[in-house]
């Protein structure tokens, strides 16, 4: 229950940044929910459809100015024009896989989650101190064409930073 209030708080502060197309700072207060099975690899578009949920393909470049690897937790929010719809994955590296972002790399990642519009909001949100700084994220699924966010700053430690594209 107290994971599921954290949750609804959190996206309230999200929707609510939602409202401007600039860079948004988020402050996160509390570690979310455990990543599990949100990062899935699947070839059923169809099946996975038909059951309320997509196929998202996330490319997360690495800036040459962040550190040769980090250790940070890293996760990601996006969603549609609706606002009512958001995809948050909780962490996307894994250290104990060895998944990690490491300096001038590229890194893509499938999501399932809930199906949305055009994606037109992204943030990113890193806890830890090595000081992660992505370039580039680019998300996408089959229903749109890819759409590109440029980052090249430290996301704020324990915190939130992103776009609204959404206009």
């Amino acid at each position: 229950m107290k994971t599921l209030l954290t949750l609804i708080f959190t996206f309230s502060i999200i929707i609510v940044a939602f409202t401007h197309a600039t860079p948004t700072l988020i402050i996160r207060t509390q570690p979310q929910m455990n990543q599990s099975s949100m990062l899935i690899h699947t070839q059923q578009q169809n099946e996975t459809k038909r059951s309320g949920n997509c196929d998202y393909k996330v490319t997360i470049t690495t800036s040459c100015k962040s550190p040769l690897s980090t250790k940070d937790e890293i996760s990601i929010l996006f969603g549609d024009a609706d606002g009512s719809e958001v995809v948050y994955v909780p962490r996307l590296d894994d250290p104990d896989s060895g998944t990690t972002f490491e300096q001038c790399t590229t890194m893509d990642f499938e999501i399932l989650g809930p199906c949305i519009g055009k994606i037109c909001k992204m943030y990113l949100f890193r806890n830890g101190t090595d000081g992660w700084i992505p370039e580039t994220v680019t998300a996408s699924h089959h229903d749109n064409p890819p759409v590109t966010f440029k980052y090249n700053i430290d996301i704020p430690k324990d915190s939130g930073y992103g776009f609204n594209n959404c206009g």
